[in-house]
């Protein structure tokens, strides 16, 4: 095979760093099934795009989705959230563990991203940013940043989780059709794939190849207070 761990896109970096819009620090993890796990933490732009360089190809990249305290310096736990700022909604075509998509499973993730963002666009919402993981479909749908501490976070921890069950119950059909599942990101410190590296998921083969991460719709940051209202009154 090529040389897949050269694949890099630098454009996509940025852009993902840009999308998430922390206040003060982002969490970077490095992880891949056989390996111990390494971490960083990066104040820029800039670093984050050196670390994701260095790391590209060898492990699996993701940062954290979710606003992290200042002065953190190590992996956050649940106290360690400030701030939610992005909601996800993470599609993957139903396979075995740990292995690469067939072009059939990712194209059934990928329809599936579709539908779903059509029909919040719809219903006139800002339609979620659609990036293909390298093998499914992530939605991100950007909210105004709202503040997390101890009185709240388990009661938004609870919101996010409505959220998402509520997408499987309405989406069960097109997500029976196409084999695919919605995963749980609820957890407030959850990470997710950061879009323009490579997924080094499982063993490369020409059935189930590794495949560079990209982003599907242009990714611009744009607030969708309706839905962040939705997301408080419990209502999506």
């Amino acid at each position: 095979m090529s040389d897949k761990t050269s694949v890099f896109n630098e454009a996509d970096v940025r852009a993902f760093y840009r999308l998430l819009n922390h206040k003060y620090l982002t969490e970077l993890r490095f992880l891949k099934r056989g390996y111990f796990p390494a971490y960083a933490i990066v104040t820029n732009e800039d670093d984050f795009l050196k670390k994701c360089k260095v790391w590209n190809g060898k492990r699996n990249i993701y940062a954290g989705l979710r606003d992290r305290r200042e002065g953190m310096r190590k992996c956050a736990n649940f106290g360690d959230i400030i701030g939610v700022q992005l909601l996800t909604l993470d599609i993957d075509p139903r396979r075995p563990a740990e292995i690469p998509s067939t072009k059939e499973e990712l194209e059934r993730a990928l329809e599936v991203g579709e539908v779903i963002r059509n029909w919040f666009e719809s219903q006139g919402y800002i339609p979620p940013i659609r990036a293909m993981t390298g093998n499914g479909v992530c939605l991100y749908f950007c909210i105004p940043f709202f503040e997390v501490n101890d009185d709240n976070r388990d009661e938004i921890t609870r919101l996010i989780e409505r959220f998402e069950q509520n997408c499987r119950e309405k989406f069960k059909q097109i997500l029976k059709d196409k084999d695919s599942t919605i995963d749980s990101m609820y957890d407030l410190p959850r990470i997710g794939k950061v879009i323009g590296t490579l997924s080094v998921k499982g063993e490369h083969s020409e059935e189930r190849p590794w495949r560079l991460s990209y982003f599907i719709d242009p990714p611009t940051r744009i607030n969708d207070e309706k839905l962040l209202k939705s997301l408080l009154r419990g209502t999506l």
